[in-house]
C-alpha cells in the first residue's frame, strides 16, 4: 500500500500560493499607482497644506488631521488617486508628514 496524496512536497499549499501571488499582485498595482500619481499627489499636498494652515487657526498641527485632509483632498479627485494617497501615508512619504506642512504650503 502506498502512501495516497504525499507524492508531492507542496500538497495541500495550492491557496496559499494563491493568496501570496494576490498579495504581492495587490503590492506591485499599489506601487505603480502610486508612481503614476506622484505629480498629483505633490499638487494635492501643497494645496492641502494652505488650507490646512488657514484652518488650525494657530493650534499644533496633528499628524492624523494631516492625513485626513490628504485623504479626502484625494478622494475628490478619483478612487485611484485616493488610493495612491493611502498608500503614500502607510509607506509614511514626506509630503504626508505633519512636520512638512509649511514647506508645502510655501512650495
Amino acid at each position: 500500500m502506498g502512501i495516497v496524496g504525499y507524492s508531492s512536497p507542496d500538497w495541500g499549499m495550492e491557496r496559499h500560493y494563491a493568496q501570496e501571488n494576490m498579495k504581492q499582485l495587490l503590492d506591485d498595482w499599489k506601487d505603480e499607482n502610486r508612481s503614476l500619481h506622484e505629480s498629483e499627489l505633490l499638487e494635492i499636498a501643497k494645496k492641502s497644506a494652505r488650507e490646512f494652515i488657514r484652518d488650525a487657526d494657530g493650534e499644533p498641527y496633528a499628524q492624523e488631521d494631516w492625513e485626513t485632509y490628504l485623504t479626502e483632498d484625494a478622494s475628490s479627485v478619483d478612487k485611484d488617486t485616493k488610493a495612491a494617497m493611502n498608500y503614500a501615508i502607510d509607506k509614511k512619504e514626506w509630503f504626508t508628514r505633519a512636520e512638512n506642512i509649511d514647506s508645502l504650503a510655501n512650495a
